[in-house]
């Protein structure tokens, strides 16, 4: 069995309360994204500057935003460890965020040698658009495919034990790939695919007056269809490891 793009987006209606969920994970996402544009909220922080709004402010957009990362991880875990199809209800969310906490850890510190390859890039690109800048915007091209790739591994194995050590023991991880190596491509293909494509819809969206309250819902919903893609990797890989009576994890 492959891994279908069609599938992962089709997973969600699957659940009978999916409407709520990503309602719930839409409203979550709307206040980091949109509440600073309303007139009173933005002048209550910034005229003047109100540095304990700025602060409580912050505090919440990083909550939610950890509450979201858990959320993701559980809905992968549930897929992937107890064979649950549904998505995870929101009455967990502190639990979420306890999880998200971890991911964000392990995550930052994953990421550290990417952020300062990156920073040396851009300390060294020209200042002004040219045909010099290409050769380094190549070169972070493909920076942020090894990260996204190394990332997604790194992601599935913290996915089943939710340990900060997960993002740090690339051998472990690579243990979850090694033996389906062209589905795990095919995998991170869709991945980017999908980033694309939800960032074109993101500009569209911006620049569609209204349509772009829509924002919030309509990226928590691709979120999700992230977890499927994930989720079918990895049980494509136990149906591997069972028809050769063997298992990676």
């Amino acid at each position: 069995m492959g891994i279908s793009l069609k599938q992962a987006f089709c997973f969600v209606p699957q659940d009978s309360k999916w409407v709520s969920k990503v309602f719930i994970g839409g409203l979550l996402l709307f206040f980091p994204t949109f509440v600073y544009i309303f007139p009173g909220i933005r002048r209550m922080i910034f005229d003047p500057m109100n540095y304990y709004m700025v602060a409580l402010f912050i505090m919440l957009t990083l909550t939610l935003l950890l509450a979201i990362s858990g959320y993701f991880f559980k809905a992968v875990h549930n897929r992937i460890v107890h064979q649950n199809g549904k998505l995870p209800s929101w009455k967990y969310f502190s639990y979420y965020i306890y999880i998200g906490v971890k991911s964000y850890i392990g995550g930052f510190i994953f990421s550290i040698p990417f952020l300062v390859m990156f920073l040396l890039l851009m300390a060294f690109a020209p200042l002004t658009a040219s045909m010099q800048l290409v050769p380094f915007l190549i070169a972070v091209c493909i920076l942020h495919v090894i990260y996204t790739a190394m990332y997604i591994m790194l992601a599935l194995k913290f996915s089943m034990d939710f340990r900060i050590s997960s993002f740090l023991n690339i051998k472990k991880a690579y243990d979850l790939i090694k033996d389906n190596l062209l589905n795990y491509v095919i995998l991170v293909l869709y991945c980017l695919l999908v980033a694309l494509c939800n960032f074109i819809l993101s500009m569209l969206l911006i620049h569609g007056q209204i349509f772009a309250l829509l924002l919030p819902f309509v990226t928590f919903y691709v979120y999700l269809v992230y977890t499927d893609l994930f989720a079918q990797f990895a049980l494509n890989c136990d149906e591997r490891c069972a028809d050769e009576s063997k298992c990676f994890v």
